[in-house]
């Protein structure tokens, strides 16, 4: 007999074309209640540059939550990017100040050409950069990503030509998403 149990990633997929955000909402306070962690605080790392219409799903989200005064700790906007070029480095500096947070990590990411223009979310870390050849540590205690594109050879290149509309679509819905979840109590 066999007895070795391959784990699984656990995603789940969100379509933004269904106006309701509240299975999102609902789906992200179960997974933050999964985790069983007493978190001292909620840290949200929005993941991009503004450089690249196709990666600038993260800190569009961040800067959206920022403009509705989302009241828990923020890394990563149009206007401060949390990106492959400085990522590394801010890392441990956010560590620091939020030792015992729960983090959410946002990105754009790519993948089956039936998954574009979908968001999803997982309990498992963000590899930011994997899409693209250029993987970078994981990060975040819960993942959620906007499908932007599909999983090829030539993701890189398709990045600048991605559509802004979709971009800002699932952007919208993350952040109406977080926004009305139940999240613990900013402190």
């Amino acid at each position: 007999m066999n007895f070795n149990i391959k784990k699984e990633k656990h995603y789940q997929y969100f379509a933004p074309d269904n106006a309701s955000t509240i299975p999102f909402s609902i789906a992200l306070n179960n997974h933050i209640t999964y985790l069983n962690k007493k978190f001292e605080d909620l840290v949200l790392l929005c993941i991009g540059t503004d450089k690249i219409t196709g990666d600038c799903l993260g800190p569009l989200v961040g800067s959206k939550l920022k403009q509705r005064k989302f009241p828990y700790p923020l890394y990563g906007t149009l206007e401060k990017p949390l990106h492959a070029g400085n990522l590394t480095e801010q890392l441990p500096e956010i560590s620091l100040v939020h030792p015992d947070a729960c983090t959410l990590a946002i990105d754009a990411a790519v993948g089956t050409k039936n998954h574009i223009g979908l968001v999803s979310l997982s309990r498992q870390p963000l590899s930011p950069g994997k899409g693209v050849a250029r993987p970078l540590c994981p990060v975040g205690d819960i993942s959620i990503t906007g499908i932007i594109n599909e999983a090829s050879v030539s993701s890189e290149i398709l990045l600048p030509y991605t559509s802004l509309y979709l971009v800002d679509k699932l952007a919208e819905y993350i952040c109406k998403g977080i926004l009305n979840s139940d999240l613990p109590q900013a402190r």
